[in-house]
């Protein structure tokens, strides 16, 4: 049975400001070369909103970790269980991580793989603007965050981590 792939899965709008993060988060891990993680090798992906479509990426995942920016944070970043919610909120711009794999549930008939989410706080989502003081320093936090999950041999890291 071939090793399944760990997906990360960064979405956000590299020309919104703060809504870069995710992606750059996503650049951060691949140039260190990070291809695997608990013998799993990463599968990266990146767009800019989570769509319907995006229930195939996460078919035969072992994991998936959704990161995305979030300006209700009152901290650099917080990291914690997906799970699937039937939310009907869902619309041509996106859909929460809950409703998609709750989609996932319902369109493979089976249950989603164990999903994470890493948001980091953004301030400036404006559009033309740069990544704002603070993001920059919370996504060097959130990056130092991640590769600690990375670099780890087994999954018990990252789940002390959530639970």
């Amino acid at each position: 049975m071939p090793v399944k792939p760990v997906l990360l899965f960064a979405y956000g709008n590299e020309s919104r400001g703060d809504d870069a993060l995710a992606p750059l988060l996503l650049g951060n891990i691949q140039q260190k070369c990070l291809s695997c993680v608990a013998g799993h090798p990463l599968k990266f992906l990146k767009d800019y909103q989570m769509q319907i479509e995006h229930v195939m990426d996460l078919q035969n995942c072992e994991r998936v970790l959704l990161i995305d920016a979030d300006s209700s944070l009152d901290k650099a970043f917080h990291f914690y269980p997906v799970t699937a919610s039937a939310e009907s909120l869902y619309t041509t711009h996106g859909m929460s991580p809950g409703t998609l794999l709750h989609t996932f549930r319902k369109v493979l008939k089976q249950k989603p793989p164990l999903t994470s989410m890493l948001a980091i706080q953004g301030i400036n989502f404006n559009l033309g603007e740069n990544l704002s003081e603070p993001a920059q320093r919370n996504l060097q936090l959130a990056t130092e965050f991640l590769i600690s999950l990375l670099v780890s041999d087994d999954f018990r890291n990252w789940d002390e981590k959530i639970f």
